[in-house]
């Protein structure tokens, strides 16, 4: 990454949340407004007690959830952040 002249860090450490934890991704070039992008990776299977019901009455509600239950949690960065929080969805065991 260097040698392509893309900024490299190890760990930051002006994102972590009150709890210690921190998102998955940070994109040291600015993204936007000269704010970097953080992300953070949220997968969920609808079959789970907790979504089915709602995954029952719309395509994709379980993701949705999760994305706004994940993004809750870091409002704290969107000051110093563009965050993004990526949902995936899983059926089965596989």
């Amino acid at each position: 990454m260097v040698s392509a002249g893309i900024p490299v860090i190890k760990e930051p450490h002006d994102l972590s949340r009150s709890d210690g934890k921190q998102p998955d991704g940070l994109s040291l070039v600015p993204w936007e407004a000269g704010k970097p992008l953080s992300s953070e990776v949220t997968v969920v299977c609808p079959l789970a007690d907790s979504y089915v019901a709602a995954a029952a009455r719309e395509a994709g509600s379980a993701a949705e959830v999760a994305a706004a239950r994940k993004s809750a949690k870091y409002t704290q960065l969107a000051m110093s952040h563009i965050f993004s929080a990526n949902r995936h969805r899983v059926n089965g065991t596989d």
